[in-house]
């Protein structure tokens, strides 16, 4: 039986588009790399290398974060470090002058040094990072410290921490009465006798008289106290799973407050500003018991912060393996085999010029050559 020409032609046809659009698919990979250029080539491989793209977009995100919260975490240290070694020197003030041997001129002497690390350390809790104050917590765009501008500062006007005096605090109630809301917000961590540690302040009550605030937690314990409250910082995503705060907490910015404090309290103990009768003996002893408290505390904030440091290398280094290792995936999903696709491409080549030359064999027949 004889096939008509026109069936052998028309299937010539589309054998020959078949192979050219297999040669054009294998010198387009071979030109741009590339296995997938449309995602109806491979669905399924094209659906996992956006999802990989993706969440590497979302590592790139998540490293400039830690970028940032190590280099708040850096600045922080470095002044941290610089208290701590104001809180050294002070220390030594404290303890050569805390003599009945000592004259009240080389005490004097004494406080005219400790006046120039007052206002270092005034300067050094005023530190910031990229114009954020580091030790305000959320109210970064403040100034925290500040002192009464006189040559010799008499006391702090400015602290990153409000103190409360006069609260009333019940028993088993997160309900709190206050003699004043100035200084207190919703989101600040609040310490003070009978109050769980890690409170916040959920919501304040202006309209009760005397106004109230309502914690997070419930009282231990009740009776009149004093409360201090300060903000903590904000918390920035590392990762998918995590986000730490590199600012210091509120109750670390109110610790360093008070060693500032207790800065101006040797100094005033140094000079005796009161005439005690021992020349300051006994102002200079209890200053100085004071500032190995806050010195203890500079430590455990500095080891604090060392240690989330530490946690955020770990996280880069964590989010940059992840990375690799999925651009690795992704390569070999995307990516040509060009040994392999060159072969591909002789081959879709020989196939096509073998169906020329069958077609024009082919297509040369007529009725004639049927005729005996």
């Amino acid at each position: 039986m004889r096939i008509p020409n026109l069936t052998m032609s028309d299937a010539l046809v589309l054998r020959l588009n078949t192979l050219n659009v297999k040669q054009t698919q294998f010198n387009d990979q071979l030109a741009s790399g590339q296995r997938i250029s449309l995602a109806s080539e491979d669905p399924e491989a094209a659906s996992r290398i956006l999802s990989m793209r993706s969440e590497q977009s979302n590592l790139q995100v998540y490293t400039k974060n830690a970028d940032r919260v190590l280099g708040v975490a850096q600045a922080s240290f470095a002044a941290l470090d610089q208290l701590q070694s104001i809180s050294s020197r002070a220390g030594e003030l404290a303890a050569l002058s805390n003599s009945s041997t000592v004259s009240a001129a080389e005490r004097k002497a004494y406080a005219v040094e400790l006046n120039q690390l007052i206002k270092s350390s005034i300067d050094a809790g005023n530190s910031t990072f990229q114009g954020e104050y580091l030790f305000n917590g959320a109210n970064s765009s403040v100034q925290p410290f500040a002192d009464d501008g006189a040559a010799t500062p008499a006391a702090l006007v400015t602290s990153p921490s409000v103190t409360v005096a006069g609260t009333t605090v019940t028993s088993g109630s997160a309900t709190i009465t206050v003699p004043s809301l100035t200084g207190l917000a919703v989101g600040q961590t609040v310490t003070g006798t009978g109050i769980p540690a890690n409170s916040t302040i959920l919501s304040t009550n202006s309209t009760a008289v005397p106004p109230t605030i309502t914690l997070s937690n419930n009282a231990t314990a009740g009776g009149t106290v004093s409360l201090a409250a300060a903000y903590d910082g904000a918390s920035i995503a590392v990762s998918n799973s995590l986000s730490i705060s590199p600012f210091t907490s509120g109750t670390s910015n109110a610790k360093i407050a008070d060693f500032v404090t207790r800065l101006i309290a040797l100094r005033d103990g140094l000079n005796n500003t009161t005439g005690a009768a021992d020349g300051g003996t006994a102002a200079i002893a209890a200053a100085r018991a004071n500032l190995l408290t806050s010195e203890n505390d500079v430590i455990g904030i500095l080891a604090d912060n060392a240690a989330m440091q530490t946690r955020i290398e770990a996280v880069k280094t964590q989010a940059s393996s992840r990375f690799d290792n999925l651009g690795s995936l992704i390569s070999k999903d995307a990516d040509v085999d060009l040994a392999q696709t060159t072969v591909n491409l002789t081959r879709a080549r020989t196939a096509y010029q073998a169906a020329m030359q069958a077609g024009a064999q082919m297509l040369k027949l007529s009725l004639l050559d049927y005729i005996p």
